[in-house]
C-alpha cells in the first residue's frame, strides 16, 4: 500500500508539470497563518498509544501554515501546505505533543462536479521523539446537487507506523460522504456525514472496523461591528475490533477492547482587525471502551490569537 501512496505522489507531480505546461496564464496564490494560545486539558492523552491519564494540566499551544494553490487554467487546480503545531504543558512535559504535517491536493473540474486526488504525511512526536508516522492518499468526487447544497463522497487509504510500538503499524480503507448546506448568503453552515473505515494492524488485536457520524453548523456574524463567527461540531465513532480468544490472558481486559467516541466541541472567533482574530474553543469528549484503563472523560479548553496573511 505504501507503493500506491508513493504512486500517487509521482501522478500529482506529472498532472501538475503537463497542465503548467500547456497554459502560461497560470495563477499562483500563497496565504498563510500563525497562532498562539494557551489551553487547559482535564485529562492528558495520546489515544494512538493508549497513553491516557486522570492528570488536568495546562499549558501553552503554537502553531503555523502555510498553503499555496496553482491554477494553471480554468478547470484544473494545485494546491499545497504545510503546518506544525505544538502543544507544551507546565507540569507533564511528556505529554507535550509536535504534529508536522504535508498535503498535495490536485483537482480537475468535470460538466458535472469536481474529482481529485489528495495526499496527507504526517509525523507526531512527544518530547521531541517521534513516535507516529502517518500517510493518507484521498480519491474524492463533489458536486453541487443544488445551487446552495454540495454532497463530496471519498475514498481514503492510509498507512501508518510506529517508532516502538510496531505490532500496531497497520493500513486501512476507509469510504466517507459528505452534505454541506449554505443559507443567509452562505454566512450559515450546515454539515452532516459519516464514514466507515477497516484498518488491519501487524497484530490482529489492533485491526478494527469503524463506523462515525459527524454534524458541523457554523455562522458567520457582526458583533460590535466586529466580524464574528461560531461553530458547534459533533462527532460520533465506533470501534470494533476483532474478537481474539487468547488462552494465556490474564484478564478479559487485554483481549477484547471495542470503542465508542463522543466529542462536542464549541468554537468562537472575533476578527478585531481584518487580519487579526481571536479564537476560543471548548472541547468536551466522553471516551469509552471495553477496557477500564481506555475509558475516560476530557474537557479542553483553548483561547488564542491568529493572524493570518
Amino acid at each position: 500500500m505504501k507503493l500506491l501512496i508513493y504512486n500517487i505522489i509521482g501522478w500529482l507531480a506529472v498532472s501538475a508539470s503537463a497542465n503548467v505546461i500547456a497554459d502560461s496564464k497560470s495563477d499562483l496564490s500563497i496565504s498563510g497563518e500563525v497562532n498562539a494560545g494557551l489551553i487547559n486539558n482535564s485529562a492528558l492523552s495520546v489515544d494512538e498509544i493508549d497513553n491516557v491519564s486522570d492528570e488536568s494540566d495546562s499549558g501553552n499551544e503554537i502553531g503555523i501554515t502555510l498553503n499555496a494553490q496553482w491554477l494553471p487554467n480554468e478547470k484544473f487546480k494545485l494546491g499545497t501546505g504545510y503546518s506544525y503545531q505544538q502543544q507544551n504543558y507546565n507540569k507533564f512535559s511528556q505529554f507535550d505533543l509536535a504534529l508536522h504535517q504535508v498535503n498535495v491536493d490536485t483537482s480537475y473540474q468535470l460538466n458535472t462536479g469536481e474529482i481529485g486526488v489528495r495526499l496527507d504525511v504526517a509525523t507526531a512526536s512527544l518530547t521531541t521523539k517521534t513516535f507516529l508516522d502517518f500517510q493518507q492518499a484521498t480519491m474524492y468526487y463533489g458536486l453541487f446537487i443544488q445551487p446552495q447544497t454540495y454532497v463530496r463522497t471519498s475514498f481514503k487509504i492510509k498507512n501508518k507506523s510506529f517508532a516502538e510500538l510496531t505490532d500496531r503499524d497497520a493500513e486501512a480503507l476507509a469510504v466517507s460522504a459528505d452534505i454541506f448546506h449554505f443559507t443567509n448568503n452562505a454566512n450559515t453552515m450546515l454539515m452532516v456525514g459519516f464514514n466507515i473505515e477497516r484498518e488491519t494492524a501487524i497484530n490482529e488485536a489492533f485491526t478494527f472496523k469503524g463506523l462515525g457520524f459527524g454534524t458541523k453548523v457554523s455562522h458567520k456574524f457582526t458583533l460590535f461591528g466586529l466580524g464574528s463567527q461560531i461553530g458547534l461540531d459533533w462527532r460520533y465513532q465506533v470501534k470494533d475490533y476483532m474478537s481474539i480468544e487468547n488462552f494465556e490472558a490474564e484478564s478479559q481486559d487485554e483481549s477484547e477492547r471495542d470503542e465508542n467516541r463522543q466529542v462536542i466541541t464549541a468554537t468562537w472567533s472575533v476578527n478585531i482587525l481584518d487580519d487579526l482574530a481571536i479564537k476560543t474553543e471548548l472541547e468536551s469528549g466522553d471516551y469509552g471502551s471495553d477496557q477500564d484503563s481506555l475509558t475516560y472523560k476530557q474537557n479542553v479548553a483553548s483561547v488564542g490569537i491568529s493572524y493570518k496573511w
